[in-house]
C-alpha cells in the first residue's frame, strides 16, 4: 500500500498537535519553588541588606563557619557592648521545604547537621549589636 503526499502532510501534522499537547501536559505538572513568595517587599528592603555588608566590612573581622562533629558552628565578629540579636536564614536552592531560621542570641551559633540533607545550602546571618545592623551571606556545601 502507498500513501500518497496529502495523508503524510495530515499524518505529519497530527503528530505534531499531539506531540505539542504532550510538551504542554508535562509542563503544566512541573513544580517550581521560587526563591520567595515575597520577592517583591524584600527587594524594597534590600538597601538594609547593602548597608549590613558594609557595615560588617568596616569591622574588618571576619565569619567562620566551621564543622563541630554533629553540627556547624557559625562565629560572628565581636563588635560594639551589646549582645548580637537577629537571625540565621539557612535556605536551600533547590528545595523550599528545607529551608529554616535560627535565632540569633550570641556571637556562637549551632546549625545541627540533622536538620540538612546532603546539597548546597546559603546560610543568609543578619543581626544587629545594638548600634548597627549587619549582613553576611556564605554558601555550604553539606556532604
Amino acid at each position: 500500500m502507498r500513501i500518497n503526499w496529502g495523508v503524510r502532510i495530515i499524518l505529519l501534522y497530527t503528530s505534531f498537535v499531539v506531540f505539542m499537547l504532550f510538551m504542554v501536559y508535562k509542563c503544566t505538572r512541573q513544580h517550581y519553588d521560587l526563591v520567595s513568595s515575597d520577592y517583591y517587599a524584600q527587594e524594597l528592603k534590600y538597601q538594609d541588606v547593602i548597608n549590613g555588608s558594609n557595615n560588617l566590612q568596616a569591622l574588618n573581622q571576619k565569619i567562620v563557619i566551621g564543622d563541630a562533629g554533629d553540627s556547624y558552628s557559625i562565629q560572628l565578629p565581636v563588635s560594639g557592648t551589646g549582645s548580637p540579636n537577629g537571625e540565621v536564614f539557612v535556605y536551600r536552592p533547590s528545595n523550599a521545604a528545607s529551608d529554616f531560621k535560627i535565632p540569633v542570641t550570641s556571637n556562637q551559633i549551632s546549625i545541627p547537621k540533622n536538620k540538612m540533607a546532603g546539597g548546597l545550602y546559603k546560610i543568609k546571618m543578619s543581626w544587629s549589636d545594638g548600634q548597627k545592623n549587619y549582613f553576611d551571606e556564605q554558601s555550604l556545601m553539606v556532604k
